[in-house]
């Protein structure tokens, strides 16, 4: 029989700290519904193009459309929908719509159980803001809510808003429009 010994809290935390550099199975930690929003705003707010230029003379937009099926071009098509779609794919989220119509998102949102109606819900970073109601009709707008204020106005990035992605800041959801069309709600990502 082994004599018992007693170990300091200080070397049992020091052993549990290196257990994972020893290659000890550890479970892999789950990622957060806030983990995956703070990705899509990181990567639309990457995508804001310097001084409002056009992406096509930064980059081309076109990469938006790379994972359509439909593919397509924003030398041909409206690409905020594209964009929005995009963003979210990059950040890593499975299920995204590929309907390539601002609307359309709407629709796609409210066929999942993901589109919430413009003042029965407080949107979140990450969350896609929709113009004009879900319908799958033009015209329309969509952009990616990057930060929700105190106020209740949001910092959203959009793209195709003058043929670039743009950075908008202190929008009041029930005052600002695009295209003619008024705030309608908001899609959340899945599992977010």
């Amino acid at each position: 029989m082994k004599p018992y010994r007693r170990t300091s809290t200080a070397a049992t935390l020091a052993a549990l700290t290196l257990l994972p550099l020893l290659g000890a199975a550890t479970a892999a930690p789950a990622v957060s519904a806030a983990t995956v929003r703070d990705r899509v705003v990181s990567v639309a707010r990457g995508e804001v193009t310097p001084d409002g230029a056009s992406p096509e003379k930064t980059g081309s937009c076109d990469k938006y459309f790379a994972y359509h099926r439909n593919g397509g071009s924003c030398a041909k098509t409206p690409w905020c929908a594209a964009f929005a779609e995009w963003t979210w794919h990059r950040a890593g989220i499975e299920e995204t719509p590929d309907v390539l119509a601002a609307r359309g998102i709407g629709e796609w949102g409210r066929e999942k159980g993901l589109f919430h109606t413009r003042g029965a819900y407080t949107p979140k970073p990450g969350d896609l803001v929709i113009y004009g109601e879900p319908d799958g009709g033009t015209p329309g707008h969509v952009g990616v809510v990057a930060a929700v204020h105190r106020d209740g106005t949001l910092d959203t990035v959009d793209g195709n808003l003058g043929d670039a992605v743009a950075l908008r800041t202190g929008l009041d959801p029930s005052k600002v429009s695009t295209n003619h069309q008024p705030v309608s709600g908001y899609v959340s990502p899945p599992g977010a």
